[in-house]
């Protein structure tokens, strides 16, 4: 029997020397714990943060994306709304701010002080036509008749104006009764006053005799 009290107190003692030691790191656990549970409150309150940081930027970037997106629908619809413009001018024709020109020389079209074209003109005038109906077939035909400086004496022309404008209006009638829009012509006369080089030499005033065809992009300020 003291046999077995002896061993209950030692048990017993063991118990409380052992119970102390049980409690401490009970709470150190708990300590451990809510250190770690500050961490991770700490931690998610920045994940949150950061979340709402990137809502905002994708917000903004989805104004952004929106405004870009009607910027370029506007653009869509002005470029849609211009007309296609003359980037290479056709054999024969050279370029000119807002279209293309040709020019033939009067001698090729008219006898001299006559505005009945020679048969062979027609050629000539056959190609233009075949140009201003196929690459040039929406813009505006602007014809434009040039005389040298020579005064009128025999033709019965008033004045150099009168003869430039009447073979204008020649090469007008004659794209216009092989198919080129009346609506897109438009004839004109500059007399002597726009030469090109100097009426000094017969060379020189066959060049400064001529007819200009220009192809103008409607929406260029040329004859406005």
């Amino acid at each position: 029997m003291t046999s077995k009290i002896t061993r209950m107190l030692t048990l017993l003692s063991l118990v409380v020397v052992a119970a102390p030691g049980c409690s401490q790191k009970h709470n150190d656990r708990i300590l451990m714990l809510e250190d770690t549970n500050r961490a991770l409150a700490h931690q998610l309150n920045a994940m949150r943060g950061e979340l709402d940081k990137s809502y905002r930027e994708r917000e903004g970037l989805d104004g952004q994306l929106l405004a870009a997106t009607r910027s370029a629908d506007d653009l869509r619809n002005q470029l849609a709304n211009q007309p296609e413009p003359i980037q290479l001018a056709a054999p024969g024709w050279q370029t000119v701010p807002g279209g293309a020109m040709i020019a033939i020389e009067t001698g090729v079209l008219f006898a001299s002080g006559k505005v009945k074209m020679k048969p062979e003109a027609q050629r000539t005038l056959d190609g233009i036509v075949s140009t201003l109906r196929g690459e040039y077939n929406s813009q505006e035909i602007f014809v434009v008749g040039h005389t040298d400086d020579q005064p009128i004496k025999k033709s019965g022309w008033k004045d150099n104006w009168q003869l430039s404008t009447e073979r204008s209006l020649a090469v007008v009638r004659y794209l216009a009764e092989h198919g080129v829009s009346r609506d897109r012509l438009v004839a004109c006369g500059a007399g002597e006053y726009r030469p090109i080089t100097g009426n000094d030499s017969q060379s020189n005033r066959a060049t400064n005799r001529r007819v200009e065809i220009f192809a103008m992009d409607p929406a260029s300020s040329f004859g406005k």
